[in-house]
C-alpha cells in the first residue's frame, strides 16, 4: 500500500466544518474526557493572522454555557507543536476572548512532556492545553466492545465513533486497516439508519491522515453522494409538511423556508463540487420562490459540473 498520511488529498474546509458541526451539535465532549455543556455552534478557526489549511481538523466550538473550545488534531505531537499552538491560542483569544480552552487530539507518536506535564513555559507565561492522548486507548478492543453494545441495543454515545480511528499505538498499514474497519462499520450502521451520514463523514475527516489517498478518495466520494441523498430525503419530508400548512404560515415562517432551501441548495453544491463562487452564492440568496429553489436543488444533484449547474440556473432565472 502507498502513503497513509492523506496530506496530498485536499478536502474543502467548509465541508469539514459543516460535517463536524452536524456530528457535534447537541453533544458534549464527555467522550473525550472533557466536561462541557452541550455544543451549540461549530465554526471555522480563522483568526486574521492565520491561514487555515484544508485537510486537518481545526475548529471552534461554543457550548450552551458560552464557553469556547478550539479543537485541533495533531498526528505525532512534538514539543515544537505546542509552541505553535500557544501562538494560535493567544491570537484566537484576541478575537474570541479569554474564555477559550484548547483541546489537542493527539495520536501517533505523542510527546510525553516534561516532569509529568505537557505544558510549555517561558519566563513570561505558561501554555497548558487539554491534550487527549489517543495512544492510551485500545482501538480494536473498543471497536469490539462497541459492536457488541450495538447488537445488544445498549450503545448510546455515537459521537465516540468519530474519534475511534485515532485510538491506539498502531502505525502504517495496521493503522490504515483499523481506520477503514471503523468506516465500514459506520457505513453498515448508516444503512441500518442507526447513525446519520454526517457522523460517518466526520469520521472520514478524522481518518484523513491515516488512509492511503486512493482509498480515502473512494470513501470521500461515496460519503459525498450519501450526504446529497440524505439532504434530498429531508427536503422531501419538508415538502410534504408544507402542502397542508403553507397557507396558514405567517411571513416569518415563509422566510424561514426560503432560507432553509437556500442553505440546502448551497450545501448540495459545496458537497458535490467543492467551493462555490460568490457570484453563484449571491444569485441563490436573491431567489425568493421556494419552488424554484426546490427545482434547482434537484438540478444540483443531477448536474455533472458546477458550470453545467450555472447554465441551468441562468435559464431558470431568465424564465
Amino acid at each position: 500500500m502507498k502513503s497513509k498520511d492523506g496530506k496530498d488529498y485536499a478536502q474543502n474546509y467548509d465541508v469539514i466544518v459543516k460535517w463536524l458541526a452536524a456530528a457535534l451539535r447537541g453533544e458534549t465532549l464527555k467522550v473525550l474526557g472533557v466536561s462541557t455543556g452541550r455544543i451549540e455552534e461549530v465554526f471555522a478557526f480563522e483568526p486574521a493572522d492565520i491561514s487555515v489549511k484544508a485537510g486537518r481538523v481545526d475548529v471552534m466550538l461554543r457550548d450552551d454555557t458560552g464557553a469556547i473550545y478550539h479543537v485541533e488534531e495533531q498526528r505525532n505531537l512534538k514539543k515544537a507543536d505546542m509552541f505553535r499552538f500557544a501562538a494560535y491560542h493567544f491570537l484566537g483569544a484576541e478575537q474570541w476572548g479569554v474564555n477559550l480552552t484548547d483541546i489537542i487530539l493527539a495520536s501517533g507518536e505523542v510527546w510525553a512532556g516534561e516532569k509529568g506535564s505537557r505544558a510549555v513555559t517561558t519566563k513570561s507565561g505558561r501554555y497548558d492545553p487539554v491534550v487527549i492522548d489517543f495512544t492510551e486507548r485500545d482501538g480494536r478492543k473498543r471497536l469490539g466492545e462497541i459492536r457488541e453494545a450495538v447488537r445488544a441495543g445498549t450503545f448510546e454515545n455515537w459521537l465516540e465513533l468519530v474519534f475511534l480511528p485515532l485510538y491506539g499505538r498502531e502505525t502504517g498499514e495496521a493503522r490504515s486497516e483499523m481506520a477503514e474497519e471503523v468506516l465500514r462499520f459506520e457505513n453498515e450502521l448508516y444503512r441500518e439508519r442507526k447513525i446519520s451520514v454526517r457522523l460517518l463523514a466526520a469520521t472520514l475527516v478524522m481518518s484523513n491522515r491515516l488512509i492511503d489517498k486512493n482509498r480515502l478518495r473512494a470513501f470521500w466520494e461515496e460519503v459525498k453522494m450519501l450526504d446529497i441523498f440524505e439532504i434530498a430525503r429531508e427536503e422531501g419530508e419538508i415538502i410534504g409538511m408544507e402542502k397542508g400548512e403553507i397557507l396558514g404560515m405567517e411571513k416569518g415562517k415563509i422566510l424561514g423556508i426560503l432560507e432553509d432551501r437556500q442553505e440546502m441548495l448551497m450545501d448540495a453544491l459545496i458537497v458535490k463540487f467543492g467551493a462555490v463562487s460568490e457570484k453563484v452564492s449571491e444569485k441563490i440568496r436573491s431567489l425568493r420562490n421556494p419552488d424554484v429553489l426546490r427545482g434547482l436543488f434537484h438540478q444540483a444533484i443531477r448536474c455533472q459540473s458546477l458550470k453545467e449547474f450555472e447554465t441551468v440556473m441562468e435559464l431558470v432565472i431568465d424564465n
